[in-house]
């Protein structure tokens, strides 16, 4: 019991120090929004606290979104920021074990920490009517197809909740772009 309360304090500050360094400073960039305790590890919450900013962004889709066959996921593997693959499957599972639960239209990336390894689920664009479930099937593409001890990539073309959107899977709450 004594091991299990040390563990769950050195996890609790560990996720503290790391989102505190990896805290963006607040110039339209992403910020903390919320962190939550978990079985599996602690799930952090990162957004853009500027709501006018997403709704200006979050208007029709442009021509070249249009032209794009949103819903493909059209996945892309990379080398850079990756994160441990379990941590990855363990954010997966929490999404759709959470699917019904609303992100809000600020949040723009979702984190979990496993035994010190993070893993991120993160969109390029502010999505209105979000739930954690829309968030699971490029996340899932993305780790089948660019997983092996590792993950890092991205999934283009994908619609989420009516955006056209980039998907992202890696170490960082931040980076996810068009």
């Amino acid at each position: 019991m004594f091991f299990k309360l040390n563990a769950s304090l050195v996890l609790t500050a560990l996720a503290f120090f790391q989102a505190a360094r990896a805290s963006p400073v607040n110039n339209g960039e992403l910020v903390l929004l919320s962190t939550e305790e978990t079985a599996t590890g602690t799930i952090t919450i990162w957004g853009i606290p500027d709501a006018d900013t997403s709704a200006k962004r979050e208007a029709a889709l442009t021509p070249t979104q249009q032209k794009r066959q949103c819903g493909s996921n059209n996945v892309t593997c990379s080398g850079d920021h990756t994160a441990d693959t379990n941590s990855c499957q363990q954010l997966i599972n929490s999404l759709s074990s959470n699917s019904g639960q609303g992100v809000g239209t600020s949040p723009r990336s979702i984190c979990q920490s496993v035994n010190g390894n993070q893993c991120c689920v993160s969109w390029a664009d502010p999505v209105s009517g979000l739930t954690q479930g829309d968030l699971v099937s490029a996340a899932q593409e993305v780790l089948d197809d660019c997983g092996g001890n590792s993950v890092s990539g991205l999934s283009r073309n994908t619609n989420l909740n009516g955006i056209c959107t980039t998907q992202c899977l890696s170490n960082r709450a931040d980076g996810c772009s068009d």
